[in-house]
């Protein structure tokens, strides 16, 4: 049996730092990307240029949709139409529906649809339950850069290794 836990691409990087040309090596054509603390810092609303420049290119080579858990539809509206993006808020990862939804609404097969995100209990969990790649990314700070210690990673990884 799979763990739902299992991170197929634990990247230690930024998710501007993902080769669009890894990810299409491994077939996928559509991108479900967590929003808070993977695109932006969760206590900002500016979308750092790098992060902007890495959606510009990924939208050349597959389909992009928002998928957060943040309940403010004024925030992440805001965020999806800066990239002109579709989304889902309130997305209560780690259930499945919204994911499930939101592949269907693409028209996407679950074996070409990866989720991207810095939370292991939401993003890599919602991924594996929805029976698509998981990537695994660092947490952005309010500078757009990595940040250095993500307590709540470390915790969740910690605790991850115990359940199966």
């Amino acid at each position: 049996m799979k763990s739902i836990l299992k991170v197929n691409w634990d990247s230690n990087l930024p998710i501007y730092a993902i080769s669009q040309y890894e990810l299409q090596k491994e077939g996928i054509h559509c991108l479900l990307l967590d929003v808070d603390g993977t695109l932006v810092n969760r206590k900002s609303n500016i979308i750092p240029k790098a992060v902007k420049n890495w959606i510009i290119e990924s939208k050349k080579l597959f389909s992009l949709y928002l998928i957060s858990n943040n309940p403010s539809k004024k925030r992440i509206s805001k965020i999806a139409k800066e990239l002109n993006l579709r989304y889902k808020c309130n997305a209560s990862k780690p259930s499945k529906k919204v994911t499930l939804s939101a592949i269907k609404e693409i028209g996407s097969e679950p074996k070409n649809t990866a989720i991207i995100g810095d939370r292991i209990f939401t993003d890599i969990i919602v991924g594996n339950r929805c029976n698509i790649k998981t990537i695994l990314v660092k947490r952005l700070s309010r500078d757009g850069l990595p940040i250095k210690f993500n307590l709540t990673l470390t915790i969740e990884k910690l605790i991850s290794h115990f359940i199966k």
